[in-house]
């Protein structure tokens, strides 16, 4: 009696292993057995059809996209990310800034429930367009046919999930089984390992700085401060194949950058020497190393670059500039104070915002209010806290009302420079500023949509920034009147108003949207976008300043606007 599979059948008292091959392949699989035994078929068998299930799930369909195959390569990119990140952050959270009187992992499980229950909500909405330039890039890098998107879409809302909850469960210190995978590829023997071939770092760049000059925005002193970042690499690590650059070497510039000198490229004492022979020579010197600030604008620019690469596909493995750390001392680690209290109030109760004696002499008390860039820009910067280039580049048609609230939009339309995409937002004004009579002053100075709301600012600097001339006015005015402070600049708005909607229970995505931060997940960094007006107008109301009194200046009083000639943008206007 034949046995009670299909997979087995007899021919002439030979037994055969016969398989139709599934799905849209035609044709069968027919293999003789050589045996006349059915227990020793059936074991041959059972190891035929073993091989036939593992061959066959390789081979999905004729376009051989394998999705779960590339579905679980995402997942274990990202847990393995998270697994280096915490082998890089011992003693701090992972996920925002510490907390006082709150345990690091605490810090990180209010974070790690807020984007798991961002992830859940996108899995029950299938809302596959949320991740649209992730599965661009994903479907780039593995070829995928445009008729596996949704599929595709679906299944990385899916690992997201699971990602979030693995990550939850480390973080709760459940145990996770550590894969062998990853540490076995970083034992390996080098003999052992084909050394990698390919494009150069130097025959590579021309190409990414086109590409980061065009859509990315980069000039000036970004476009030259990223280009020595790439040079020193260089000569720290050597022109090699891309692929052939590992975490080591990076390793190995960091602790380079370190040890070298703040005047490493000024100094006389140290031209012609290389990078190496700079920091040997000046090793145990007492003199002023490179800021971290400085190292982690070095590590930034490789970062970008690496992340290219990567989408490219002429990257191998996790980005090798990711996971340094750049500590500084205690809370001056921005390296900014912040406005507030008897400074503040001095700052504005000063002569620009009480009636200056002319429009060269604004630090000198006087019965003019000159309500031009001079006046509104720390306006602005104080209950916005905007950069000083997204408002000084502003234009009229800049400015605008819909459902009742006045915003301005921040874009890179007319050739204006934003630092990165999320610059890119809608800002409400405020409504102390509006009561100032902000609104009215743009309808004054500039009636047409492509006139400046501060037509007397005129570029300057290596990057021709609206700014640079304001800026070394206002480092001067705050001299004059006796507040100068070289930790209390115009950036330090930024960061007061940073703290005022903290100090509101204002979420982190608002705060994001508001200031054009980068938020520090995924979904932060590409997907959240286009937060309600209103609810950004509500957050921005939440930051107010009572050591800021300005009183609003009556018609007919002494008032002129910045509809006055421009001064030579070499003028100091503090005398």
């Amino acid at each position: 009696m034949l046995p009670q599979c299909s997979h087995i059948t007899k021919k002439r008292g030979v037994f055969y292993y016969r398989r139709r091959i599934p799905n849209t392949h035609t044709g069968e699989i027919v293999l003789s057995l050589r045996t006349r035994v059915f227990r020793v078929a059936e074991c041959l068998a059972d190891g035929l059809d073993q091989e036939f299930r593992r061959l066959i799930q390789g081979v999905t369909t004729d376009d051989k996209t394998d999705l779960p195959t590339i579905l679980r390569t995402y997942l274990k990119q990202r847990l393995d990310h998270d697994m280096w990140r915490r082998a890089d952050t011992p003693h701090a959270p992972m996920f925002g800034s510490p907390v006082p009187g709150k345990s690091h992992a605490s810090v990180d499980l209010e974070w790690i429930e807020h984007e798991l229950a961002v992830a859940r909500g996108e899995l029950a909405a299938r809302a596959y367009n949320q991740q649209r330039p992730l599965i661009d890039e994903v479907m780039e890098a593995h070829k995928v046919p445009e008729q596996y998107r949704n599929a595709l879409a679906h299944g990385i809302l899916q690992a997201n999930v699971e990602m979030w909850e693995t990550v939850r469960r480390r973080t709760l210190g459940e145990f996770t089984p550590i894969r062998e995978a990853p540490l076995r590829a970083d034992v390996r023997s080098a003999a052992a390992v084909e050394a990698p071939t390919g494009a150069t770092l130097t025959e590579v760049l021309p190409a990414f700085l086109d590409y980061a000059q065009k859509d990315k925005g980069w000039r000036g002193q970004t476009l030259a401060q990223n280009k020595a970042s790439y040079r020193m690499f260089e000569q720290c690590c050597g022109d090699k194949p891309v692929a052939a650059y590992v975490k080591t070497d990076l390793t190995k510039f960091y602790d380079l950058l370190r040890a070298l000198p703040q005047l490493y490229s000024k100094s006389k004492e140290w031209a012609g020497l290389t990078l190496e022979q700079i920091a040997e020579q000046t090793k145990g010197q007492d003199i002023q190393r490179l800021t971290m600030t400085t190292v982690k604008r070095h590590f930034s620019a490789l970062g970008v670059f690496f992340a290219y690469l990567k989408r490219r596909g002429e990257y191998p493995g996790e980005n090798p500039a990711y996971g340094f750390e750049f500590p500084t001392k205690g809370r001056a680690r921005h390296g900014r104070d912040m406005w507030e209290g008897e400074p503040l109030a001095r700052l504005f109760a000063s002569p620009v915002w009480t009636g200056c004696l002319s429009k060269d002499r604004r630090s000198r008390p006087g019965s003019l209010i000159i309500r031009d860039d001079k006046f509104w820009l720390p306006l602005l910067g104080l209950y916005h806290g905007n950069r000083l280039e997204e408002f000084a580049q502003l234009h009229r048609s800049d400015v605008r009302y819909e459902d009742g609230i006045w915003y301005m939009d921040i874009n890179a339309e007319d050739q204006k420079q934003l630092k990165n995409e999320q610059s890119k937002r809608r800002v409400p004004v405020h409504p102390y500023v509006q009561g100032l009579g902000f609104i009215e002053y743009v309808k004054s100075v500039a009636p047409e949509p492509g006139d400046r709301i501060f037509p007397r600012l005129r570029p300057g600097g290596p990057d021709k920034k609206f700014g640079y001339f304001f800026t070394k006015w206002w480092t001067q005015y705050r001299k004059n009147i006796g507040v100068y402070n070289k930790k209390l600049d115009y950036h330090s708005f930024r960061g007061g108003v940073t703290t005022k909607l903290s100090a509101a229970n204002i979420s982190l995505d608002v705060r994001n949207e508001l200031l054009g931060h980068e938020g520090q997940s995924i979904d932060q960094q590409n997907y959240l976008k286009g937060l309600p007006l209103r609810m950004l107008a509500d957050a921005i109301a939440c930051v107010n300043w009572p050591e800021v009194q300005i009183a609003r200046v009556a018609p007919g009083r002494n008032l002129k606007d910045s509809s006055c000639p421009a001064a030579s943008s070499g003028s100091s206007d503090v005398a």
